[in-house]
């Protein structure tokens, strides 16, 4: 068993069980890309706390690589766990551009990344309400890849330990369908707000079966 494989059954199944996870939509989810070499997809999902990826990863169990800043590297035990779930170090000084440019190749190289278009955490916040960045579009079509929306949803819309939390897997949006037939800032912005709209609608179905306003 790889480390992956042990972080992901031992750390991920505290994680799971700390937070209460329940996984809607597993049909969704694309077999590991590392392991068969199949087409890299680009998971997006919406952003409630800092460890958003440790639960989606925990959850879906399939490695996808998400960007940390490059600090959290230098602390040893911090840095086995960040990696073990797919994180890779960005410097603050690269801005967008770089964190853009590693996540291509990333992509290219089949193996899938992990990005929140909202750019930062909006705890407490409707999704509707929140503002996106349009890097995701700007990934899609230079890697020419899928996107997965992936949708993390509590009660009071703030990810916290011993209180549900699901994480809805939508169906995989092919490339085809995101527009990006020109490489600009508009069809950059065209094709995140689709991804975006999927992941809240994901969001306002559960919630309206679950009875949450």
């Amino acid at each position: 068993m790889g480390f992956y494989d042990t972080m992901i059954k031992y750390v991920g199944g505290i994680v799971r069980g700390i937070y209460r996870v329940t996984l809607v939509g597993k049909e969704n989810i694309p077999p590991d890309t590392e392991d068969n070499a199949a087409p890299a997809y680009l998971l997006c999902a919406n952003h409630q706390g800092l460890l958003d990826p440790f639960v989606i990863g925990a959850t879906i169990r399939v490695k996808i690589y998400w960007m940390a800043k490059e600090s959290l590297f230098r602390v040893p035990i911090v840095k086995q766990i960040i990696e073990a779930f797919g994180a890779y170090p960005v410097s603050r000084g690269t801005g967008d551009v770089g964190a853009i440019k590693k996540s291509v190749e990333l992509l290219k190289n089949h193996k899938s990344v992990g990005i929140f278009p909202q750019g930062h955490r909006n705890p407490g916040i409707d999704l509707r309400r929140t503002e996106i960045r349009h890097g995701a579009g700007m990934m899609a079509f230079r890697a020419e890849c899928d996107v997965l929306p992936v949708c993390i949803a509590t009660k009071n819309r703030r990810l916290r330990p011993f209180q549900k939390t699901a994480i809805l897997v939508g169906e995989r949006i092919p490339f085809s369908e995101l527009g990006l037939l020109e490489g600009n800032s508009e069809s950059y912005r065209r094709a995140t707000e689709l991804v975006f709209d999927r992941i809240c609608r994901l969001s306002e179905d559960y919630r309206s079966t679950q009875g949450w306003n």
